[in-house]
């Protein structure tokens, strides 16, 4: 049996990553950037899962959990938090997403990794508030990865489309990998990435093409990349 997902993020990067990932793996898939579109899109299809960002333009996602549980009292949601909320703010959102009916929480930025096992436990009807996160002093923090990833420390190379002066190119660019596990990569690389773009890397890597799911600047040189391999 198919199953159907709703995903509401008003970061169109986000949308567009959860949403290819989701649907390689076999589920139908449904986007809205605000809870208006949510609303909308729940009134047309019985969803079986939604994952709900918590801060949207039109109104707190843990508002529109409340209309969602009401209009689809079967359905299950995950709550997508930011990481650099406060804990006192985390805490209030966690009491108040469980008093709506939440299976789930996880943390931005994600590993999609994660996300794909969340979706898997979240339909079998499984509630876990601490599948991959805890409450910590300075937010969510990680407990640990159901796929261990191995230490990888050579320098590999990718490539990725730009735009250059209004053309297209291939750009090829060399970066430190950190770890490796089946079904992702992580690596260090002075040039900036974006979440959602698309690379493809090089035989160190088998000529694996994969997707950023989340980029962070260490410091003024150094970007951290988590890539989920395609």
């Amino acid at each position: 049996m198919k199953h159907y997902i709703l995903v509401v993020d008003d970061d169109q990067l986000i949308l567009y990553a959860l949403e290819k990932i989701l649907r390689n793996d076999g589920y139908e898939v449904v986007t809205a950037s605000t809870a208006a579109q949510a609303i909308e899109k729940l009134s047309f299809c019985p969803y079986d899962l939604c994952l709900l960002d918590v801060n949207l333009p039109d109104l707190n996602g843990l508002e529109l959990m409340k209309i969602t549980k009401d209009m689809c009292p079967e359905i299950r949601v995950v709550i997508m938090t930011a990481s650099h909320f406060d804990s006192d703010k985390l805490s209030e959102n966690n009491n108040k997403a469980i008093a709506n009916g939440a299976s789930h929480f996880i943390s931005k930025p994600f590993d999609l990794c994660d996300i794909t096992d969340v979706v898997q436990q979240a339909l079998k009807g499984k509630e876990n508030f601490q599948t991959d996160f805890q409450f910590a002093a300075n937010g969510f923090e990680k407990k640990s990865r159901k796929k261990p990833r191995a230490p990888f420390t050579e320098n590999i190379f990718f490539q990725m489309s730009i735009i250059d002066q209004g053309n297209y190119t291939r750009k090829t660019l060399e970066a430190q990998a950190v770890d490796i596990s089946d079904s992702g990569i992580g690596f260090l690389i002075h040039y900036p990435l974006k979440e959602s773009q698309v690379i493809g890397f090089d035989e160190k890597v088998d000529n694996r093409t994969g997707v950023v799911v989340w980029s962070k600047m260490d410091d003024e040189e150094n970007c951290r990349v988590g890539v989920r391999f395609a």
